[in-house]
């Protein structure tokens, strides 16, 4: 399977870095030193060179057009999160971060195939809210975000179509779209580690999710609540 993060700069380093590992630790032969990674990841950005909030600069694999041109070959698609006003700014009808992300969110329905799955992260959530794909459903993002999520949702449904349910949660499944693509958004910048075990989880079974978590050593969070609907 491929997973494809939509970079930009000024993005949190843990909101991609967190479900970069996950997946990145599924592998064929666990404990065996020839153990294969099985997921695919590819970094996509506007620029070569993507710098975090907090100065941390990585390379892009490929960039967001020619990701485009080959979108039918991704899985899974994360969009991380960042400083609230960094997102505002990536709000705009010719933003290619939107782009990609309609475009994704449009793909044809896969026909006896494991559906696609759009996982956002922290304040990722306000790109998916923007372009309306929070419609109708539940949804979450950083805890000081909440608002500005009720805020975007709002601004973007018409008249007499069902909002958006915003709650505070460690990750919300909402559910799939008409072509079978799901939507899940998790809270907050670790939030983005439970929700990935959670979508590996549907992808691939919990054994396999069991295994990414044991090699990553990482204790799922019960201190906020999970909604799931599978």
């Amino acid at each position: 399977m491929h997973v494809c993060i939509l970079m930009f700069q000024g993005h949190d380093v843990l909101d991609y870095s967190g479900p970069y590992e996950v997946f990145a630790n599924v592998l064929d032969n666990p404990g065996s030193e020839h153990a294969r990674q099985i997921f695919e990841i590819t970094l996509i950005a506007a620029d070569m060179v993507i710098q975090s909030s907090r100065n941390l600069c990585v390379n892009r694999h490929i960039s967001i057009q020619e990701a485009l041109a080959r979108i039918m070959d991704y899985d899974i698609l994360v969009v991380p999160g960042g400083p609230v006003r960094t997102l505002k700014s990536l709000c705009r009808t010719d933003s290619t971060e939107l782009e990609f992300i309609r475009s994704f969110a449009a793909l044809p329905e896969r026909i006896g195939r494991q559906g696609r799955v759009i996982l956002s992260v922290c304040t990722g959530s306000l790109l998916l809210g923007y372009i309306g794909l929070l419609k109708g459903r539940k949804a979450t993002t950083h805890s000081k975000a909440l608002e500005t999520l009720r805020y975007v949702c709002d601004s973007t449904a018409g008249n007499g179509e069902t909002g958006t349910e915003v709650i505070k949660a460690r990750y919300v499944d909402a559910g799939a779209l008409g072509n079978g693509t799901r939507i899940v958004t998790s809270g907050g910048i670790s939030s983005g580690i439970d929700a990935s075990l959670y979508v590996l989880s549907l992808v691939a079974g919990r054994e396999i999710a069991t295994a990414a978590m044991q090699i990553i050593e990482f204790v799922r969070s019960s201190s906020l609540r999970e909604i799931e609907y599978i």
